[in-house]
Protein backbone atom coordinates (compact mmCIF):
# COMPACT_ATOMS: atom_id res chain seq x y z
CA UNK A 1 0.00 0.00 0.00
CA UNK A 2 1.95 2.91 -1.05
CA UNK A 3 -0.24 5.72 0.34
CA UNK A 4 0.11 3.91 3.63
CA UNK A 5 1.60 6.76 5.98
CA UNK A 6 4.85 5.60 7.68
CA UNK A 7 4.83 5.70 11.67
CA UNK A 8 6.93 5.65 14.29
CA UNK A 9 5.69 2.10 15.09
CA UNK A 10 6.46 0.72 12.17
CA UNK A 11 9.57 1.21 11.90
CA UNK A 12 10.25 -0.23 15.28
CA UNK A 13 8.78 -3.10 14.24
CA UNK A 14 10.99 -2.71 10.88
CA UNK A 15 14.20 -2.57 13.03
CA UNK A 16 12.97 -5.18 15.41
CA UNK A 17 12.30 -7.84 12.61
CA UNK A 18 16.15 -6.75 11.61
CA UNK A 19 17.86 -7.42 14.64
CA UNK A 20 19.83 -10.77 14.48
CA UNK A 21 18.51 -13.34 17.07
CA UNK A 22 19.04 -13.52 20.71
CA UNK A 23 21.35 -10.59 20.07
CA UNK A 24 21.39 -7.06 21.77
CA UNK A 25 20.55 -5.41 19.13
CA UNK A 26 17.17 -7.22 19.34
CA UNK A 27 16.90 -6.88 23.29
CA UNK A 28 17.44 -2.87 22.39
CA UNK A 29 14.87 -3.07 19.24
CA UNK A 30 12.06 -4.90 21.58
CA UNK A 31 12.58 -2.54 24.13
CA UNK A 32 12.24 0.26 22.18
CA UNK A 33 9.11 -1.44 19.87
CA UNK A 34 7.48 -1.76 23.51
CA UNK A 35 7.54 1.77 23.88
CA UNK A 36 6.17 2.79 20.67
CA UNK A 37 3.96 0.42 21.21
CA UNK A 38 2.34 2.10 24.32
CA UNK A 39 2.35 5.47 23.13
CA UNK A 40 0.80 4.41 19.33
CA UNK A 41 -2.83 5.08 18.52
CA UNK A 42 -3.73 1.71 17.14
CA UNK A 43 -7.11 0.91 14.73
CA UNK A 44 -8.57 -2.40 16.33
CA UNK A 45 -11.01 -4.44 13.94
CA UNK A 46 -13.72 -5.14 15.53
CA UNK A 47 -16.97 -7.45 15.42
CA UNK A 48 -19.61 -4.50 15.67
CA UNK A 49 -19.52 -0.84 16.70
CA UNK A 50 -18.39 -0.08 20.19
CA UNK A 51 -22.10 -0.19 21.74
CA UNK A 52 -23.16 0.63 25.96
CA UNK A 53 -19.12 1.32 26.72
CA UNK A 54 -18.76 -2.70 25.43
CA UNK A 55 -16.41 -3.47 22.80
CA UNK A 56 -15.76 -6.71 20.99
CA UNK A 57 -12.46 -7.29 19.05
CA UNK A 58 -12.58 -9.73 16.41
CA UNK A 59 -10.24 -12.67 17.51
CA UNK A 60 -8.53 -14.81 14.58
CA UNK A 61 -7.07 -18.15 15.52
CA UNK A 62 -3.27 -18.17 14.14
CA UNK A 63 -2.12 -21.34 14.50
CA UNK A 64 -1.78 -22.31 18.33
CA UNK A 65 -2.87 -18.79 19.02
CA UNK A 66 -6.17 -16.66 19.14
CA UNK A 67 -5.20 -13.00 18.59
CA UNK A 68 -6.57 -10.04 18.25
CA UNK A 69 -4.99 -7.71 15.32
CA UNK A 70 -4.50 -3.92 15.79
CA UNK A 71 -2.93 -1.44 12.79
CA UNK A 72 -0.85 2.10 12.95
CA UNK A 73 -3.10 3.83 10.74
CA UNK A 74 -6.96 3.68 9.36
CA UNK A 75 -5.56 2.99 5.73
CA UNK A 76 -3.80 -0.22 6.73
CA UNK A 77 -6.78 -1.32 8.65
CA UNK A 78 -8.69 -0.57 5.59
CA UNK A 79 -6.58 -1.80 2.82
CA UNK A 80 -6.28 -5.46 4.96
CA UNK A 81 -10.10 -5.26 5.90
CA UNK A 82 -11.82 -3.37 3.40
CA UNK A 83 -13.34 0.29 3.92
CA UNK A 84 -17.16 -0.82 5.66
CA UNK A 85 -15.31 -3.07 8.54
CA UNK A 86 -15.83 -1.65 12.09
CA UNK A 87 -12.86 -0.60 14.01
CA UNK A 88 -11.81 1.34 17.72
CA UNK A 89 -9.17 3.54 17.38
CA UNK A 90 -7.20 3.54 21.47
CA UNK A 91 -3.94 4.31 22.91
CA UNK A 92 -1.79 1.30 22.44
CA UNK A 93 -1.15 1.41 26.15
CA UNK A 94 -5.14 0.76 27.11
CA UNK A 95 -5.27 -1.83 24.23
CA UNK A 96 -2.37 -4.22 25.72
CA UNK A 97 -4.20 -3.47 29.64
CA UNK A 98 -7.25 -4.79 28.28
CA UNK A 99 -6.27 -7.28 26.57
CA UNK A 100 -3.96 -8.32 29.50
CA UNK A 101 -6.85 -8.54 31.78
CA UNK A 102 -9.23 -10.80 29.38
CA UNK A 103 -9.76 -13.92 30.98
CA UNK A 104 -8.89 -16.05 27.84
CA UNK A 105 -5.64 -14.96 27.40
CA UNK A 106 -5.28 -13.25 24.08
CA UNK A 107 -2.20 -12.46 21.91
CA UNK A 108 -2.01 -9.32 19.99
CA UNK A 109 -1.18 -9.06 16.23
CA UNK A 110 0.24 -5.68 15.19
CA UNK A 111 0.23 -4.78 11.41
CA UNK A 112 -0.56 -8.46 10.39
CA UNK A 113 -0.32 -7.15 6.84
CA UNK A 114 3.04 -6.98 7.02
CA UNK A 115 6.67 -9.36 6.84
CA UNK A 116 7.40 -8.41 9.76
CA UNK A 117 4.03 -7.97 11.74
CA UNK A 118 4.66 -8.47 15.72
CA UNK A 119 3.27 -11.10 18.14
CA UNK A 120 2.72 -10.39 21.26
CA UNK A 121 1.88 -13.42 23.43
CA UNK A 122 -0.41 -13.39 26.83
CA UNK A 123 3.07 -13.14 28.63
CA UNK A 124 4.36 -10.13 26.76
CA UNK A 125 1.01 -8.47 27.00
CA UNK A 126 1.15 -8.73 30.83
CA UNK A 127 4.89 -8.07 31.38
CA UNK A 128 4.14 -4.91 29.06
CA UNK A 129 0.92 -3.74 31.11
CA UNK A 130 2.65 -4.48 34.73
CA UNK A 131 5.31 -2.09 33.26
CA UNK A 132 3.09 0.50 32.65
CA UNK A 133 0.53 0.16 35.28
CA UNK A 134 3.84 0.66 37.64
CA UNK A 135 3.42 3.83 40.22
CA UNK A 136 4.66 7.22 40.01
CA UNK A 137 8.20 7.63 41.04
CA UNK A 138 8.18 9.35 44.59
CA UNK A 139 9.28 12.80 44.81
CA UNK A 140 12.09 14.04 46.66
CA UNK A 141 13.80 16.32 48.95
CA UNK A 142 17.37 16.08 47.85
CA UNK A 143 19.15 19.63 47.20
CA UNK A 144 21.68 20.24 44.10
CA UNK A 145 24.91 21.33 45.04
CA UNK A 146 26.13 21.16 41.27
CA UNK A 147 25.31 19.94 37.52
CA UNK A 148 27.81 18.76 34.88
CA UNK A 149 27.85 17.21 32.03
CA UNK A 150 26.67 13.55 32.19
CA UNK A 151 28.96 11.03 33.17
CA UNK A 152 28.07 7.86 31.53
CA UNK A 153 29.60 5.62 29.32
CA UNK A 154 28.43 5.43 25.65
CA UNK A 155 26.93 2.44 25.94
CA UNK A 156 24.35 3.48 28.43
CA UNK A 157 24.16 7.40 27.12
CA UNK A 158 23.01 7.06 23.94
CA UNK A 159 19.87 4.37 24.35
CA UNK A 160 19.26 6.95 27.43
CA UNK A 161 19.05 9.92 25.36
CA UNK A 162 17.32 8.01 22.45
CA UNK A 163 14.54 7.01 24.60
CA UNK A 164 13.67 9.91 26.63
CA UNK A 165 13.99 12.10 23.79
CA UNK A 166 11.14 9.69 21.74
CA UNK A 167 9.07 9.74 25.35
CA UNK A 168 9.14 13.27 25.26
CA UNK A 169 8.20 14.30 21.81
CA UNK A 170 5.32 16.12 21.59
CA UNK A 171 4.73 16.94 25.06
CA UNK A 172 2.64 19.90 25.37
CA UNK A 173 4.68 23.14 26.80
CA UNK A 174 7.74 21.58 26.75
CA UNK A 175 10.47 24.20 25.60
CA UNK A 176 13.79 22.47 27.25
CA UNK A 177 15.47 19.37 27.56
CA UNK A 178 18.73 18.73 29.45
CA UNK A 179 20.51 15.62 30.79
CA UNK A 180 23.06 16.75 33.36
CA UNK A 181 25.35 15.01 36.43
CA UNK A 182 24.53 16.25 39.60
CA UNK A 183 25.91 16.20 43.34
CA UNK A 184 23.57 16.39 45.92
CA UNK A 185 23.95 17.57 49.40
CA UNK A 186 25.30 15.13 51.58
CA UNK A 187 27.97 14.18 49.03
CA UNK A 188 25.48 11.72 46.72
CA UNK A 189 26.38 11.73 43.31
CA UNK A 190 23.66 10.92 40.35
CA UNK A 191 22.26 12.44 37.14
CA UNK A 192 19.08 14.33 36.70
CA UNK A 193 16.87 15.27 33.44
CA UNK A 194 15.75 19.08 33.45
CA UNK A 195 12.47 20.22 31.76
CA UNK A 196 11.01 23.39 31.42
CA UNK A 197 8.26 24.84 30.61
CA UNK A 198 5.92 22.43 31.85
CA UNK A 199 3.02 23.73 34.40
CA UNK A 200 2.68 21.93 37.26
CA UNK A 201 -0.13 19.91 36.72
CA UNK A 202 1.76 17.97 34.16
CA UNK A 203 4.87 17.86 36.02
CA UNK A 204 3.64 14.51 38.11
CA UNK A 205 2.52 12.60 34.62
CA UNK A 206 5.67 13.62 32.65
CA UNK A 207 8.05 12.40 35.53
CA UNK A 208 5.89 8.88 35.57
CA UNK A 209 6.45 9.07 31.87
CA UNK A 210 9.99 9.24 31.69
CA UNK A 211 10.18 6.39 34.77
CA UNK A 212 7.89 4.35 31.73
CA UNK A 213 10.27 5.62 29.61
CA UNK A 214 13.46 3.89 31.00
CA UNK A 215 11.69 0.58 32.11
CA UNK A 216 11.11 0.05 28.81
CA UNK A 217 14.55 1.05 27.79
CA UNK A 218 16.41 -2.13 30.06
CA UNK A 219 17.87 1.25 32.45
CA UNK A 220 17.21 1.37 36.04
CA UNK A 221 14.29 4.10 36.78
CA UNK A 222 15.92 4.96 39.83
CA UNK A 223 19.36 6.31 38.19
CA UNK A 224 17.48 9.55 36.89
CA UNK A 225 15.88 12.16 38.69
CA UNK A 226 13.59 14.60 37.19
CA UNK A 227 13.90 18.06 37.73
CA UNK A 228 11.39 21.05 37.09
CA UNK A 229 13.80 24.43 37.47
CA UNK A 230 12.99 27.75 36.72
CA UNK A 231 15.16 30.28 34.73
CA UNK A 232 18.34 30.92 35.87
CA UNK A 233 18.78 27.70 37.19
CA UNK A 234 17.52 25.80 34.03
CA UNK A 235 19.76 28.03 32.21
CA UNK A 236 22.73 27.57 34.83
CA UNK A 237 21.98 23.54 33.85
CA UNK A 238 21.74 23.78 29.81
CA UNK A 239 25.08 25.33 29.87
CA UNK A 240 26.82 22.73 31.38
CA UNK A 241 24.33 19.51 30.31
CA UNK A 242 23.46 17.71 27.55
CA UNK A 243 20.74 19.07 25.45
CA UNK A 244 17.99 16.66 23.70
CA UNK A 245 15.99 17.67 20.91
CA UNK A 246 12.23 15.77 21.51
CA UNK A 247 10.03 16.32 18.47
CA UNK A 248 8.04 19.95 19.49
CA UNK A 249 4.32 19.61 19.92
CA UNK A 250 2.04 19.50 17.16
CA UNK A 251 -1.75 20.09 17.88
CA UNK A 252 -3.67 17.38 16.47
CA UNK A 253 -5.61 17.28 13.35
CA UNK A 254 -9.43 17.66 13.04
CA UNK A 255 -10.79 14.23 13.24
CA UNK A 256 -12.42 12.59 10.46
CA UNK A 257 -15.02 10.64 10.99
CA UNK A 258 -15.24 7.29 8.69
CA UNK A 259 -18.28 4.90 8.63
CA UNK A 260 -18.20 2.05 10.09
CA UNK A 261 -15.64 3.54 12.83
CA UNK A 262 -15.76 4.40 16.30
CA UNK A 263 -12.75 7.20 16.56
CA UNK A 264 -12.60 8.70 19.59
CA UNK A 265 -12.52 6.71 22.46
CA UNK A 266 -11.93 8.38 25.84
CA UNK A 267 -8.55 6.59 26.41
CA UNK A 268 -9.66 7.98 30.35
CA UNK A 269 -12.90 5.98 30.50
CA UNK A 270 -11.73 2.87 27.71
CA UNK A 271 -14.39 0.44 26.51
CA UNK A 272 -14.84 -3.04 27.77
CA UNK A 273 -14.29 -6.48 26.40
CA UNK A 274 -16.90 -8.41 25.96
Amino acid sequence: MDNTPETELNAAMLRLAQAPDDSADEVAARLAFHAELSRAELFVLLTAEVTGGMMAPKVFDLSDVRAVLAFDSELRLAGFAGEAAAYAALPGRVLVAMLAEAAEGLSLMVNPDTEHAALLPPEALGWLADTLAAPAPAEGQGVPLAFGAPDLPDAVRAPLVAALERRLSGTPGLSGAVLAAVQWQGGGRGHVLALAGLPEAAQAPVARAVSEALALSGLEGGALDVIFPEGRAMAAIAGVGLAMSPAPFAPPEEQRLTPGANPGLDPARPPRLR
